[in-house]
């Protein structure tokens, strides 16, 4: 029994503890629970209120029971209000797009046939096709849809321009050129998806002058704004799209059903409708135009005011299919290629577009869809062969080919948009300008009051409150906003003082920031211009601006007178330029070679006695001939024999004499235009005895330009092109010498004052600045040297009298085998025709050179440059030797070279230089052109002469 009770006893407790647990759990449970719907309380008082589902904004439309508009008003696709790449199936239904060779960059754009202006209308379209293009070039072709409207004659591209409004396929929305920051709606879906674009003018409505977007008949966002600009106008329908195909729904049944009651665009009333005239084509055809300009004349500034008043013509030309480009979402990279409005650089990446061939194949194109079109080809029109091409494509009678002439001077209405123009620009100009002076001018006022007010502080005793310093922060504030004023007033008053001379008003055409035509296209094609007629092909030549006889005689004269200004590109030298510059080389040669044998003791002495023998010789021949071997008789011959000896007298006086007036003869007493002999003066020496490397280099430069000008005139075979512009002389000398000319080896900064240094060969033309020749075709070459003594003798009594101006600037070129050298006179060349050089002669740069060294009280080193081993080494020019005896050497502005020395002012420096000992090969006691003792012969001094065994002897300059 008790065992029994006590597992009663547990059993029960058992159940309590149970029913405890039981308990617990369901209080817990109801906790939780409690919990639970606190949190959700208090997330329902903290989540805002679900608003309520919108009602829709519009309301059904009421019965309109008046006229409706005509069957087929409302229709897509056709020109001039598509884009050339448009293709219309099933009566404008269908859009598709071309969409290979290029065209699938760019966008396929179309607007209505008829607008909207009153009422409130709907019109679909479903995307039922979209295409991938696959293609090698970076940028890959998109797919994009637009839909929206837009007004009458403004640009097809929805999102240019202020006059459209529209939805595109990424869920933007654009008014007026402003796209929406975020997107309004998801991305269009293709084939199922029905888009409804609904346009609100009902002023009844309160959502009067807005669009709307609706996909399948719900709404994507809230009614758009139009812009202020659009209110009050005829609006019409628009599509772009880009690699898709479009189905178009005007109605009047709708594809999808919409929330409310709407009538679709073509079930409108007349009155809410409005319909261009269409302009048909005199006689039923459809004109092409031709414009024939010449280039930066107007052409296309002509063209624009002509499409404007004209909207049915379409634009044909490279600079349409740019902004096409740009339109349709492409981007240029940027480059330094020449580029014109005739043919500009695309750069978008794109083969077929950068390469011109989209633009090929829309010449091609165009024809096909017989529309009226303006062909803007600048030199294509302007030159009969590529007309002729361009006219080979219209063969078709559907088309009058129109050749539109615009030449002379352009109508009042052209000249007030040209002055206009001119003047906006002229003002901008003169406003930037007084803008930066009087801002300049305040703050020099504003630095001279801070600093007056600064100096008055350090003066006085700094006892200003709070207050103080709050009045003055006032005052400069006020301060700062009163300069602003003036600023603004100043730029005005100056801007409305601009007015256009009466110079600037005779320019009817300002210059263009981009040039109709490149100088390279210009230069080759301007002399091929021409004036189309009808025999080519033309069915018509319009003439705008002046008659006929008016605009051949303005197109002559242009020609003419580019014909001095512009370049020949593809000039080339001919075998008359050839050959007299092979006989040019080959007498230069020898007459350096003859001026080279004087400077040689050894050589001068051998051609000295040459030439006295050749003199006997040619004395003892005129006697022979002169003698007279007849005998009449003792007393003749007694006569004879007394006239031979007073003969013979005669004949050695006269050989006295002969010798007196060679002894007389100089160089500096003849005059050289009147030498026959340039080799030889009647003393032995040649004309040029005196010549320095300067007047070498004159001298060259002197037949080279005459050449190159004769050249020219004779290869270019064009009487109107006797010669060119001096611009252009540095293009032509290379051209034909392969070299370029430098002015700066000259010592000059521009072509006419190149020209200047040799006025007797080669003048300017001040009318015209054309080089004009002043020796003939076929004068000897000895004139040039005769021409160049006279300069030479001309420059040195003008310095004898002490006219600086006449040292020539000229840069030594570097010796051959020297690199990195540079050399140069500094101080003037005074020591060419004086017995001083100022300055001394410089070197700088090339190999540093270490030939042994200098015994006058130290070693002695050549430096210059940088140092080298292996470099080859420059022919010396320096006096260099080993046991010189001279005094050392010393630097008074001028070069050290050992023993003696060029330079410094009253000859050389240093002593002579003679030699006990032959130096080594290839080194010189005192440089050939560098005297030792008495400076080098430019200084003063003559050449260093050599002894008859190649040893070195005294070096003294003569003059020195």
């Amino acid at each position: 029994k008790d065992e029994a009770k006590e597992e009663a006893k547990e059993e029960a407790k058992e159940e309590a503890k149970e029913e405890a647990k039981q308990e617990d759990k369901e209080e817990a449970k109801e906790e939780a629970k409690e919990e639970d719907e606190e949190m959700k309380q208090e997330e329902e008082e903290e989540k805002p209120p679900e608003p309520e589902e919108q009602k829709e904004l519009e309301e059904d439309a009421v019965e309109d029971k008046r006229p409706k508009v005509k069957a087929g008003a409302f229709a897509v696709g056709d020109a001039p209000d598509a884009t050339l790449n448009v293709v219309p199936a099933r009566g404008g239904k269908l859009l598709m797009a071309l969409a290979d060779g290029g065209f699938q960059y760019l966008v396929a754009a179309a607007r209505c046939t008829a607008g909207i202006k009153a009422g409130r209308y709907l019109y679909e379209v479903r995307i039922v096709e979209s295409k991938t293009i696959h293609t090698q070039n970076k940028t890959k072709p998109r797919q994009t849809c637009t839909l929206g409207f837009s007004t009458a004659g403004s640009t097809l591209f929805l999102g240019e321009g202020a006059d459209n409004v529209a939805f595109d396929s990424e869920g933007h929305f654009v008014g007026a050129g402003q796209w929406s920051q975020e997107r309004l709606f998801k991305r269009f879906a293709a084939h199922d998806a029905v888009y409804g674009v609904l346009l609100n003018l009902d002023p009844a409505s309160p959502n009067c002058h807005t669009v709307s977007l609706f996909c399948n008949g719900e709404r994507l966002c809230k009614p758009q704004q139009l812009p202020e600009g659009m209110r009050g106008k005829a609006l019409f329908p628009t599509v772009n799209y880009k690699n898709m195909t479009l189905q178009v729904n005007f109605g009047p049944a709708a594809f999808a059903t919409m929330p409310f009651a709407c009538r679709m665009a073509q079930d409108a009333a007349a009155a809410d409708v409005e319909t261009p005239a269409a302009s048909p084509a005199a006689g039923g055809k459809r004109e092409v135009l031709f414009p024939v300009s010449l280039p930066d004349e107007g052409t296309f500034e002509w063209l624009d005011g002509f499409l404007q008043k004209n909207p049915r013509y379409t634009e044909v030309s490279n600079r349409a299919v740019l902004n096409w480009g740009l339109k349709s979402g492409l981007y240029r990279s940027r480059n330094n290629w020449p580029s014109c409005n005739d043919k500009p650089t695309m750069d978008f990446g794109i083969h077929e577009v950068d390469e011109y061939g989209l633009q090929d194949m829309i010449h091609k194109l165009v024809p096909m869809l017989e529309r009226d079109c303006v062909v803007m080809e600048v030199r294509g029109n302007l030159v009969a062969e590529e007309r002729q091409k361009a006219l080979s494509n219209f063969d078709s009678d559907a088309f009058k080919k129109v050749a539109v002439v615009i030449m002379g001077e352009p109508p009042e209405e052209f000249k007030a948009k040209a002055y206009s123009q001119l003047l906006d620009e002229k003002r901008r100009k003169v406003g930037s300008e007084a803008r930066r002076r009087k801002t300049q001018e305040l703050v020099e006022k504003r630095r001279e009051r801070k600093q007056a007010a600064e100096a008055e502080e350090s003066k006085e005793e700094k006892k200003e409150g709070e207050e103080e310093k709050q009045e003055a922060k006032e005052d400069e504030k006020k301060e700062d906003e009163e300069p602003a004023e003036d600023v603004e007033e100043a730029v005005k008053k100056a801007e409305d003082a601009v007015e256009l001379t009466e110079e600037e008003k005779r320019e009817w055409f300002p210059k263009p920031t981009t040039e109709d035509l490149t100088k390279k296209d210009l230069g080759r094609y301007f002399s091929s211009f021409s004036i189309p007629s009808e025999a080519e092909g033309f069915d018509e030549i319009r003439y705008v601006w002046q008659p006929a006889d008016r605009a051949a005689e303005y197109l002559k004269a242009w020609v003419a007178e580019r014909k001095l200004t512009q370049r020949v590109e593809d000039l080339s030298p001919g075998d008359r330029f050839r050959e007299q510059y092979n006989e040019w080389t080959q007498a230069l040669q020898e007459w350096r070679r003859k001026h080279g044998d004087r400077r040689d003791p050894v050589r001068k002495k051998q051609a000295e006695k040459k030439r006295r023998v050749e003199e006997d010789k040619k004395k003892d021949e005129e006697k022979e001939e002169t003698a007279d071997t007849k005998d009449d008789g003792e007393q003749k011959a007694d006569g004879e024999a007394a006239e031979g000896k007073d003969n013979g007298n005669a004949e050695e006086k006269e050989g006295d004499g002969d010798e007196e007036n060679e002894a007389e003869v100089s160089l500096d007493s003849v005059d050289p235009f009147m030498v026959e002999d340039i080799m030889d003066i009647g003393n032995g020496e040649p004309l040029f005895a005196n010549f320095t490397w300067e007047d070498w280099t004159m001298l060259s430069l002197r037949f080279e330009l005459h050449l190159l000008v004769q050249s020219y005139r004779v290869d270019i075979n064009d009487p109107e092109r006797p010669s060119f512009h001096e611009s252009h002389l540095g293009f032509y000398f290379k051209k034909y010498y392969k070299k370029d000319l430098s002015l700066r080896s000259f010592g000059v900064n521009t072509n006419l004052e190149l020209l200047e240094l040799i006025k007797d060969t080669i003048d300017v033309s001040s009318k015209s600045s054309i080089l004009d020749p002043q020796l003939s075709e076929d004068t000897p070459l000895e004139n040039f040297v005769r021409l160049t003594e006279d300069h030479r003798r001309e420059r040195q009594r003008r310095f004898d009298v002490g006219d600086e101006t006449a040292v020539l600037r000229l840069q030594r070129p570097a010796p051959r085998g020297q690199q990195g050298g540079q050399q140069s006179y500094h101080g003037g060349q005074r020591g060419n025709y004086h017995g001083q050089q100022q300055g001394g002669y410089h070197q700088q740069g090339g190999y540093q050179q270490n030939r042994g060294q200098y015994q006058q009280g130290g070693n002695y080193q050549q430096s210059g440059g940088y140092p080298s081993r292996s470099a080859p080494q420059p022919a010396p020019s320096y006096g260099q030797s080993q046991h010189s005896r001279g005094a050392p050497a010393h630097n008074s502005g001028g070069s050290r070279a050992g023993g003696g020395h060029s330079g410094a002012a009253g000859g050389g420096h240093g002593g002579s230089s003679r030699y006990n000992a032959p130096p080594p090969p290839g080194n010189f006691g005192s440089a050939p052109s560098y005297g030792g003792g008495g400076g080098d012969r430019r200084s003063g001094g003559q050449d260093s002469r050599y002894a008859s065994d190649n040893r070195y002897s005294d070096a003294r300059g003569s003059r020195g």
